[in-house]
This record gives C-alpha cells, structure tokens and sequence, in this order.
C-alpha cells in the first residue's frame, strides 16, 4: 500500500451564488496533476436547510498522464430526494497542464469541458487559472452553453500551510439575454489547508459578491480522500 494521504475538506459557503455546475467534475476542486495512483473519497455536505448529501468519488491514475473517475452524490433537500453520477477522466496536456471531460446524469445527460494550467512562479507561490464550459444539463434549461472561469492563487506557508483566495466566475447563454442576468455568479473563494503527518486539512469559504437571482444557501462540507 502507497503512503496513505487523508484530505478533510470543511467547505463555508456564505452565499447565494456558488455556481451548481461547480460539482459537476469527479474529483473535489480544479486540480493539474494526474498522479498514476488509486484514490478513494467520501464525504458529506449540508446547508442546514433540512438537507443532507453524501459524496462518494473514486479517481485512477492509468498512467502518469491519464487518469478516470466517478463521483456520487445523493441524498434528500426539504423531503426531496436526488442524486447525481459525475463521470469524467483528465488527460495532462504537460506538466503545466491538464484537460478534463466530466458527464453528469440525474435522469438528463450533461456534459462539462475543463482545461487548467499551473503556474508555479516560487517554491512558495503558485496559480491555477481553469476555464469551462458546460452543455446540456449541465448548462441548464434553454441554455446553450455555461461558461466558467477561475483563478487560484495558493501560498505555500512552511511545509504544512497552504492559503488561497479563489475567484470563480460563471453566466448562461441561452435563447434570452435575461439568461444571463439570471445565470450570472461571482464568488470569492478563500481557502487555509495545512497537512499534520499524513493528513491534510482544507477549510474553505465561498462569498458571494455578483449574483442576480442563484438560490443556494450556505454549504457546510465534509470530504476524506485516501490514496491507495
């Protein structure tokens, strides 16, 4: 068995906009490398509104370049039940950077394109810049397509801290302009991880600062991930 890696994310979102499309991908945040390894991961989230999900992934390295995954998410909001398949895989382009197809299904098929680059400009300094686009289910009703952008800066604070303010950006294109009004979000996104042994620890708060109509309420999320 490799050297076992345990990542607790606590995620705050005290907004009404987090974009839902930013779920849909089989692993649990924008990512670069594909590591040629066996991952694990579950997880829950709630937004203390009568609601509970769980979250169960898995993601594997085929080669140091190609990786697959799934991920799962069920569970009830106001006595509705739901659930949620995301399938994808993540082809390293280089070192610097990645593409990745996810296709979620909840009875409508969906499907997301995202591309990632790392920058690392210091040991201690480092970006992460993703753009995507979703179709189908995944950009929503009579939207053609849903763009999204975002932009990761991460500090390296010794070898256990890691901090970052996120800033993640999406809106609907459809047949209507009010579809855009109506889709577009702004969200800032700070982030404090720190690792203890093999663990690593990720808290991670989502404020919305543009948003028009987006009706999510705050998220309180918790995932482990194991490397295998």
């Amino acid at each position: 068995m490799k050297k076992i890696i345990i990542v607790l994310i606590l995620a705050f979102n005290f907004s009404y906009a987090l974009d839902q499309m930013y779920d849909y991908r089989y692993t649990h945040g924008p990512e670069i490398v594909v590591p040629d390894a066996f991952f694990v991961g579950a997880g829950g989230w709630t937004r203390y509104a009568n609601d509970l999900y769980l979250i169960g992934n898995i993601q594997v390295g085929i080669t140091d370049r190609f990786e697959i995954g799934a991920k799962y998410i069920g569970g009830y909001d106001r006595g509705d039940l739901s659930s949620l398949i995301d399938i994808g895989a993540k082809f390293a382009i280089s070192r610097n950077l990645a593409l990745q197809v996810d296709v979620p299904f909840d009875g409508e098929w969906g499907g997301v394109l995202s591309i990632s680059q790392w920058d690392g400009y210091t040991k201690n300094v480092s970006f992460i810049y993703e753009g995507r686009l979703g179709f189908a289910r995944a950009a929503g009703e009579d939207r053609y397509v849903k763009p999204s952008l975002a932009f990761f800066p991460f500090f390296q604070i010794g070898n256990a801290f890691r901090l970052s303010v996120g800033t993640l950006c999406s809106f609907g294109i459809g047949k209507e302009f009010d579809y855009f009004k109506e889709d577009f979000m702004m969200d800032l996104m700070p982030r404090v991880e720190f690792g203890i042994l093999h663990l690593r620890f990720m808290g991670e708060i989502s404020i919305g600062i543009i948003t028009w109509e987006a009706k999510k309420r705050n998220r309180y999320a918790l995932f482990i991930t194991t490397d295998i």
